[in-house]
């Protein structure tokens, strides 16, 4: 053989080897392991976790002063003088404000005279009658006189201390309303006082949840103004009947206020907590699938392939809801490509 005949051959032999190679004849491809099983999905997962879950019923709520009371005269009259300025606390009994009495006193002062004269004349007739000068209802007279005149006496003294506006309750006077030399009518408001040592948290909770509340019930407060500031709170009193405009049921969350941070009429956002477990099982509502009107299923992957679970539910924290039934801690829910998912599909778990 010549040697450009053996040179034909070898060429011949390593193209061969080569076509064989690159056309998928061998076993090389097969064995890597590298490429995804056919037709399994892309998934991602994340690992059910036991958390503390708060069952709270979210509402709103209004802030309201503990005691907020509007002063008014019993006895209309001319404002002579305010005693106290705007801002100031006062103690129960303090005098804010007096109205002009001349006319009042005068009366008194009248029906004073009226009574002592009225007495010395009841004691005289009564001596007359002891030495049977005049008949018994002469004397009988005389001392209902007596008993009128002093009835009258005392009631324009009461009148008299009416000339003087008091606080009926400790707290700060917030405002009046009427200037010194204007006129008071009698049961118009002229002096507010508030009392802000502590405040109530007024709350309409809806009809159907009224069964799970009662006095004492854990509530926690976080005002629109002081966002980062959350309050722990009770609820101290519970209305007795549905409202028949809004059908809730007035309540009520007692809360110190130190420093009167919180005003009547701030905006709160309250949490009545219901119950409170520190194992729950929490899942984001967004990986539950309504698929029937009693049916909510989630996937679990398990060695590559995906069952599909049916849930209970319970109650929800913002976008968690507690799983009741159907999982359990440490399964692997699908979080991301769930929507496309059948039962037993082979998955591919990525990062």
């Amino acid at each position: 053989m010549t040697k450009s005949a053996l040179g034909i051959m070898l060429t011949a032999s390593v193209a061969a080897a080569f076509c064989l190679s690159s056309c998928g004849g061998g076993t090389a491809g097969e064995t890597s392991g590298s490429a995804p099983t056919a037709g399994a999905a892309n998934v991602k997962i994340i690992v059910l976790q036991p958390s503390v879950f708060e069952d709270a019923i979210p509402l709103t709520g209004i802030v309201k002063a503990l005691d907020d009371v509007m002063v008014s005269p019993e006895e209309g009259g001319v404002v002579r003088q305010w005693k106290v300025k705007k801002g100031t606390y006062v103690r129960k009994g303090d005098v804010l404000a007096v109205l002009r009495d001349e006319l009042v006193l005068a009366g008194y002062e009248a029906a004073q005279a009226q009574y002592k004269l009225a007495e010395l004349n009841y004691e005289k007739q009564k001596s007359v009658y002891a030495e049977q000068g005049i008949s018994e209802l002469q004397v009988k007279s005389a001392e209902y006189n007596r008993d009128a005149a002093r009835a009258n006496a005392e009631l324009m003294k009461a009148r008299l201390g009416h000339a003087s506006i008091t606080s009926p309750i400790d707290g700060v006077f917030d405002n009046y309303y009427a200037d010194e030399g204007e006129m008071a009518p009698p049961g118009v408001p002229i002096a507010h006082v508030v009392n802000l040592s502590a405040v109530k948290i007024a709350v309409d909770v809806p009809e159907r949840h009224s069964a799970e509340i009662r006095k004492g019930t854990t509530a926690f407060i976080t005002p629109d103004v002081y966002p980062q500031d959350t309050l722990r709170g009770a609820i101290s009193f519970v209305g007795s009947a549905i409202s028949q405009s809004n059908r809730t049921l007035p309540v009520e969350i007692l809360l110190p206020n130190p420093g009167g941070r919180l005003k009547p009429e701030m905006i709160a956002r309250v949490r009545l907590i219901r119950s409170m477990k520190p194992r729950a099982l929490l899942i984001d509502g967004s990986l539950l699938q309504q698929v029937d009107r009693n049916k909510t299923i989630v996937f679990v992957e398990r060695g590559g392939k995906v069952e599909e679970r049916t849930v209970r539910t319970g109650g929800r924290l913002g976008t968690a809801v507690e799983v009741l039934d159907g999982l359990a801690a440490g399964d692997r829910i699908v979080s991301v490509g769930q929507t496309k998912l059948v039962n037993g599909q082979q998955v591919t778990v990525i990062q």
